[in-house]
């Protein structure tokens, strides 16, 4: 009944002043009964979702309440002494302190909190919950109670990360086709150092074969081994990185030196191709806050499609510009990679950032979904217009790095 006379009390006493100006019907306690009786089957109805249950804790005497479903929800049993320090304890130790701080700052507002916790199970599972409280006053304004309620989330966090998983693995596999695709350039770009080295290394023998060889040839040789193999070393490290799977890492980025990357990595197949890139950057471009691996995946796909628009043009009539410019209103740098192939055709535009869609017999639909989506991981937005006199052009606008972001990531490497 104690529910029902704290429902009563919410509706009848309107006003806590001397007074109160509450008019009861004429029958009034048929009209109480009625009332109570209809707050228990609300609450009960109510209380019968097992994923919520209801608590209620008085400030003054300590007492606490809490609904069966509130108790299996935050893993407390039935038969155990029921104490704010019960309901405290069994919320995770890592979310306690945030917790008790909301719980404070509440005491003296009269919003209603709501936060995402986590319960520890007895089986040592990761619950979580999601809390909503408010703090309720005295007739002197002190506060004097917490109600609230709990909500079991653990099945939609489940799906949220196997959601979030399967995003990963097709981010990932689109990446392993792209790079695929890109296996016979890469070769090349691999060879080129490594029959550098061979070459050199033959040469550099035979100098020191001589009867009085030649000092400052043989460092030379040596030299151009070295910058040899740190090319072929960083290829091999930028292979490493694009095939690796992994939790994205955000930093501040210049984004011309993450292009610049991107077009050395597809050289050969561009020239093999017989594309042209000509890049346009203005001067003293700010950083944005973003994972290189993911954006150099975003370049190679717009670089990539854009190179198979034009396809069908003839020899010497295949070029791409990519430009960065700043937009200081929007504080952010929006990057462009436009060709001069036949367009898009108007009834493509809605569909062709869905998944599997895709105007090519070999493609698999999923590079321009995936970019969209990293490029909205980043906070920035990914669309597409068709440019004059022909040809298209995919933007993609990142947000402007804070200041504190990249001092914070200066202090890191400093640090390291």
């Amino acid at each position: 009944m104690e529910s029902g006379v704290l429902c009563l009390q919410k509706k009848v006493m309107v006003d806590h002043r001397p007074n109160p100006r509450v008019t009861l019907p004429r029958n009034s306690r048929n009209w109480c009964e009625e009332f109570m009786a209809e707050s228990q089957e609300q609450l009960a109805l109510l209380d019968s979702t097992e994923t919520m249950g209801f608590w209620r804790w008085n400030r003054a005497t300590e007492r606490v309440w809490a609904s069966v479903h509130a108790l299996q929800i935050l893993e407390v049993d039935a038969h155990s002494a029921l104490t704010f320090d019960t309901l405290f304890c069994a919320i995770h130790p890592a979310d306690r302190a945030a917790f008790a701080h909301a719980l404070d700052a509440n005491a003296s507002s009269d919003r209603t909190i709501e936060m995402e916790l986590r319960v520890i199970k007895q089986d040592r599972e990761t619950r979580w919950i999601r809390i909503r409280a408010h703090t309720y006053r005295d007739d002197n304004a002190n506060p004097a109670r917490v109600a609230g309620c709990v909500f079991d989330e653990s099945t939609q966090k489940r799906l949220e990360q196997a959601l979030l998983n399967q995003k990963r693995q097709i981010t990932h596999l689109t990446r392993v086709a792209m790079l695929g695709a890109l296996s016979g350039a890469l070769a090349h770009e691999l060879q080129q150092p490594l029959t550098s080295i061979l070459s050199n290394a033959q040469a550099a023998q035979l100098l020191a074969a001589a009867p009085a060889p030649n000092i400052d040839e043989l460092q030379n040789i040596l030299r151009d081994i070295v910058n040899a193999d740190k090319n072929a070393g960083e290829i091999i490290r930028h292979l490493r990185s694009l095939l690796m799977r992994g939790e994205q890492e955000a930093r501040p980025l210049e984004l011309p030196r993450i292009i610049d990357s991107v077009l050395k990595l597809i050289r050969s197949t561009l020239v093999e191709r017989g594309v042209s890139v000509a890049t346009t950057f203005a001067a003293d471009l700010p950083r944005v806050l973003g994972d290189p691996i993911a954006l150099q995946q975003v370049l190679l796909n717009l670089i990539l499609n854009a190179s198979d628009a034009m396809r069908a043009n003839a020899a010497g009539d295949r070029h791409i510009e990519i430009l960065i410019h700043h937009n200081a209103e929007r504080a952010e740098l929006c990057t462009s990679v436009v060709d001069c192939g036949k367009g898009i055709e108007p009834d493509q535009v809605t569909g062709m950032f869905e998944p599997f869609f895709t105007t090519k017999s070999e493609g698999l639909g999923l590079g321009l979904a995936v970019s969209r989506s990293i490029v909205g991981a980043h906070s920035g937005r990914l669309w597409t217009t068709n440019s004059l006199p022909r040809g298209a052009a995919f933007h993609f606008a990142l947000p402007v790095a804070s200041e504190t972001a990249v001092a914070i990531n200066g202090a890191a490497v400093d640090r390291a």
